[in-house]
């Protein structure tokens, strides 16, 4: 019996293609909270019935026939089918089975059940085709109840069931019924929660609906309903629309069932749409499904003039590292980046909050993160002490050793034909190196920013605005990969310089085809294997200012930009125009610098600045480095995917999470059945939802536009205008 029949709170999720995903979803109620009593029958029972009284495949063959026609004209075989079914005459040995089940549960005298269905599809495990199939309600004698279960079987062949059935690529064999048994409670109460607003869309309410008796009446449609939105994450409670003077659910009875709702989003990992019922006082969970209408949720932007000093750093750092929302694969970069910089502010002896990182690793960044309001201690000065005897600079040149051997891994030719867990072990280590680089790139910045920031203090203090100009000087200079990177491509625009034709082609031609129509012409081949060279060198550099996470476009991708600053040098060198290093000192300004460099705290301070500086430009450019590696390890986990026939397209690998490339790369090790079905739909609803964060995006207000003195500052990438007075320059 155990084969055909489980109690459901023996019901496990690798029992889904047995007992459908509605069956499978009672079994985790069950085990966490109340339901009614009860057990499933295994849709192998079906498939056994319906083979050995051969109608199987007659069924299935004249629902093949029908498919393809409009709804309305699969009526009359649908009608057929079903008939056919109800008529069957189950084969004693397996009516015994059904019948034994339900005297086991009941073995005195059994009460009214419902009886539910819970298809199954061997290509799409946890499809619940929700609102398609039969439930009976109040089932009373075992007669009843034989002829309830093959109604649940029959209803698998509605006219709905078939055409969506085709729809979704499903198709009519390799399908079957499970059925649910369980006892109806008396209900003083019912009706539905969601653990999102359905009406607005918000992830922080949970929206309840409740009726007297039982809940068909508002399924149905036939009776309005009291409504409720509960806090979700203090549970207050709202009382919206009342239909009687007084609630249905008092508050401490909402808050359980919310409580309950809470629980069921955590324990499947998405937002939950829930029936439920309420008997003699107690809550009973009836079913539970993932809700699958939600579209992107509206949350006002963070006010920065509500948010502490750090706070609003971190959330301008933010919005200029990551112009643009993510794709679901950036989430884990998203999280490495900032936990490292909370970290920092931790190891410095700041206050810092909890970070619920959920949306994060889904790759919802960074539209719905606010950063948690960091606070400095008073006390912290003892760790800042601590901190400035410690050789960071040299930690983070071991780190950067050991991640030098990432980027040899990239150049050996046998990396495609490396196994996938192989790749994985590489991607894992490669991620741990680089929270550990961004952890000690942290600590640095903060500490010498805190450094700077005194500094200036000091020097405007003394000096006023004079002295913040002698500072700049002061500090600039330090050999640095960027200072390298603007030399390289001024020695490219000089080489082009004498090169009359070539001037013309870059001045006058296209940018995007540049480098084709050089080739084409023939012109200076010197000139163009020393583009290539740059190229090689710092094409991995970020088009936007930020990181902007693994599919942010690179100069490699959009070399045009690298023309265009090669097209202004160039114009500047024939104008003559070309200003080495900054604005230059008065007499008087020179006396102050040098003033300045011979207090030597002050010297020491300057210093510090100048290596910052350097440090800052030297470690961006390593970190962009990290970004080639793990999008290129990402991509070739995408290839061995699609090879295994499981992905159309390996690149469309940046569509799912971290976690779940490791859970995939799991399933696939350990020989898993793995529903390429379930893959493409998944791909499909993600597709659809980044083009439409990407199109609210775009129409976001800076109104939070905050200043910092003479400084205007905004959201990166908004569509917002400011306006103001320009300071004296």
């Amino acid at each position: 019996m155990d084969q055909f029949i489980l109690d459901l709170e023996d019901i496990k999720i690798r029992h889904q293609e047995e007992f459908g995903s509605k069956a499978a979803n009672l079994g985790v109620i069950a085990r966490e909270m109340s339901t009614p009593k009860g057990f499933a029958i295994s849709s192998l029972l079906y498939t056994k019935v319906l083979t050995e009284t051969q109608i199987l495949q007659k069924i299935t063959q004249m629902a093949l026939e029908v498919e393809d026609r409009p709804i309305q004209e699969i009526d009359p075989a649908s009608e057929e089918i079903m008939s056919m079914i109800r008529a069957v005459e189950i084969p004693a040995k397996y009516a015994e089975i059904i019948l034994s089940a339900y005297r086991i549960c009941w073995p005195k005298e059994a009460p009214p059940v419902a009886v539910r269905s819970s298809a199954t599809a061997e290509d799409l495990p946890s499809a619940s085709f929700a609102g398609q199939l039969d439930s009976f309600l109040n089932v009373c004698g075992e007669d009843d109840y034989l002829e309830a279960v093959k109604k649940c079987w029959a209803s698998l062949w509605t006219p709905r069931a078939i055409h969506y059935r085709k729809q979704k690529s499903i198709g009519q064999k390799h399908i079957a019924m499970a059925v649910i048994v369980q006892e109806m409670v008396e209900a003083t109460a019912a009706g539905v929660l969601f653990t999102a607003n359905p009406v607005t869309n918000s992830r922080q309410e949970i929206y309840i609906e409740a009726v007297r008796g039982l809940g068909e009446s508002l399924v149905s449609g036939e009776s309005n309903a009291d409504v409720y939105l509960v806090k979700k994450d203090k549970l207050f409670v709202n009382y919206l629309e009342l239909r009687e003077e007084r609630p249905l659910l008092s508050e401490y009875q909402l808050k359980v069932l919310a409580s309950a709702g809470k629980k069921l989003e955590f324990l499947n990992g998405q937002e939950q749409d829930v029936e439920w019922a309420m008997a003699k006082g107690e809550i009973y969970i009836l079913q539970t499904r993932p809700i699958t209408t939600l579209d992107e949720e509206d949350r006002p932007l963070p006010d920065p003039a509500e948010m502490t000093p750090v706070q609003r750093d971190v959330w301008t750092n933010i919005n200029e590292r990551f112009p643009d929302p993510v794709l679901p694969i950036d989430g884990i970069i998203a999280k490495i980046y900032y936990q490292s910089l909370f970290s920092a502010y931790k190891s410095l002896d700041f206050s810092v909050p909890y970070v619920d990182w959920s949306l994060v690793e889904q790759g919802l960044f960074p539209e719905y993160f606010e950063p948690p309001a960091i606070r400095k201690k008073p006390w912290r000065k003892f760790k800042l002490r601590t901190i400035d005897k410690l050789d960071i600079e040299k930690e983070w040149r071991n780190n950067e050793n050991a991640f030098n051997r990432y980027l040899t891994l990239l150049q050996n030719p046998d990396l495609s034909t490396f196994p996938l867990e192989t790749v994985m072990e590489y991607l894992e280590d490669a991620l741990k190196d680089f929270q550990r680089a961004l952890y000690l790139r942290y600590l640095l910045y903060i500490r010498y920013n805190m450094k700077y920031n005194a500094l200036v203090a000091t020097v405007e203090k003394k000096y006023g605005q004079q002295g913040r100009k002698i500072l700049d000087v002061a500090i600039a200079g330090e050999p640095q990969i960027t200072m390298d990177l603007n030399e390289e491509l001024r020695v490219l625009a000089s080489m082009a310089k004498d090169d009359e034709k070539l001037v013309r082609l870059i001045i006058e031609g296209d940018l995007l085809r540049m480098e084709e129509e050089i080739a084409e012409k023939g012109e200076n081949p010197a000139f163009l294997a020393a583009y290539h060279d740059f190229m090689e060198k710092y094409g991995n550099r970020e088009v936007s200012q930020g990181l902007g996470g693994l599919a942010a476009r690179l100069w490699k991708d959009e070399p045009l930009v690298v023309w265009g600053m090669i097209r202004g040098l160039l114009k500047a060198e024939i104008a003559q125009d070309v200003h080495e290093g900054g604005e230059a000192l008065s007499p008087e300004e020179q006396k102050l610098l040098q003033e300045l460099l011979a207090h030597r705290k002050t010297a020491a301070m300057i210093q510090d600045s100048r290596r910052y500086n350097a440090f800052r430009e030297n470690s961006h450019f390593y970190l962009t480095q990290a970004m080639t590696v793990f999008s290129t390890l990402f991509l070739q986990i995408g290839d061995r995917v699609e090879k295994r026939g499981l992905l159309e397209n390996g690149e469309d690998i940046v569509y799912f999470t971290y976690f779940e490339i490791k859970d995939l790369i799991y399933n696939i090790h350990s020989q898993q059945k793995i529903s390429r079905l379930e893959l493409a739909e998944m791909l499909g609803a993600r597709k659809a939802r980044q083009k439409r964060r990407e199109r609210r995006w775009l129409g976001r207000k800076a109104a939070e536009q905050f200043t910092y003195g003479d400084i205007i500052k905004g959201i990166a990438a908004s569509s917002e205008i400011g306006a103001g007075e320009m300071p004296p320059h």
